[in-house]
């Protein structure tokens, strides 16, 4: 779990380490340090260190490792629930939501509403977290296959039977799953398709990141997303992604890398907000715009099923009145 959090005026004089000890619930002093140690944290400006005193105002960033979903509770959390029968559940995931829980946020996470909606009777993942795709949960989950990055909204598949995990599961190693995503990028593509197939891999300068690699460079893995223009606005373009792989942060770093970071993406755009200067009368977006479109899926009773979450308003509302997209074939 990423945690981006700014330096309050009145920590002034305060270590680091004790400080982010008090701001995050149920991390402790050593594991702080440990995780600064391996280079999980970053401070801005200066550099991160267990014995820095703050000045207020830093941007501090710190990676965490998961908690296991077993410790969650359950929590009565409003879920958009598109279809569920015996085999599977399709939700819309609201943007900001996290998926699973972590050290300093234990709450309020796609899991404890799930587990607040249906029990502990979903089957449980247990994986190693070698898996081909990235976004195939590394620890125990309940019924999750995949995942989706915290700002993005969209389609998630959750298995209701050990049976149906494992369908999907082979499903998405076999990458029979066809995933499209809506997005918001920056600038003008110069035509109406792209394609990038570079492979990722951890950035070598900033544990948050992914980075584009040669094919076969140590450390990455295969990747490949086509791009569909849909529309251009004034500075931006509509667009929908293909990802034929699922790595983390794929669509994301892949549009940067084509040079059209998806809008308000502070991580690989420039900037994390939409419009920069907007009026007060005009809707701002403040979380990356990408979201997980349509799915189309084998059904473990046989046959395919095609999902589709409605566009949400922050994005639809920039998108532009009477914009009513729709996938491509």
């Amino acid at each position: 779990m990423l945690h981006e959090l700014t330096v309050p005026a009145d920590a002034k004089g305060t270590r680091l380490d004790v400080w982010l000890e008090s701001a995050l619930d149920g991390c402790t002093r050593s594991l702080i340090s440990r995780l600064i140690r391996e280079g999980r944290c970053s401070v801005a400006p200066g550099k991160a260190k267990a014995g820095l005193f703050l000045a207020g105002g830093e941007q501090v960033t710190l990676e965490v490792p998961e908690i296991e979903p077993m410790e969650a509770v359950a929590e009565d959390i409003p879920l958009t629930v598109l279809h569920e029968d015996e085999h599977i559940i399709v939700i819309d995931k609201a943007p900001g939501m996290v998926v699973h829980p972590a050290i300093g946020h234990h709450r309020g996470t796609l899991v404890n509403a799930l587990l607040g909606r249906y029990g502990h009777h979903l089957p449980r993942v247990e994986t190693t977290g070698d898996e081909e795709d990235d976004d195939a949960p590394a620890a125990w989950r309940p019924g999750l296959v995949h995942r989706l990055d915290r700002d993005t909204s969209g389609l998630i598949v959750v298995a209701r039977t050990t049976a149906a995990l494992t369908f999907l599961q082979d499903a998405f190693k076999a990458r029979d799953v066809h995933k499209r995503y809506f997005a918001l990028v920056a600038g003008q593509p110069r035509a109406d398709f792209l394609e990038h197939d570079g492979w990722l891999g951890r950035h070598p300068k900033d544990f948050r990141k992914r980075a584009v690699f040669p094919a076969d460079a140590a450390g990455a893995k295969e990747a490949y997303t086509s791009v569909v223009v849909h529309a251009r606005k004034d500075g931006f373009s509509i667009v929908e992604a293909r990802p034929r792989t699922g790595r983390t942060h794929q669509i994301r770093v892949h549009l940067a890398a084509l040079g059209h970071a998806v809008l308000a993406d502070g991580t690989y755009g420039r900037y994390r907000q939409w419009p920069l200067n907007a009026k007060p009368d005009e809707p701002a977006l403040r979380r990356h715009a990408l979201h997980a479109w349509t799915l189309d899926i084998p059904h473990p009773a046989g046959g395919r099923r095609q999902f589709m979450a409605p566009i949400p308003d922050d994005l639809a509302r920039l998108a532009g009145t009477g914009y009513k997209p729709k996938p491509t074939v």
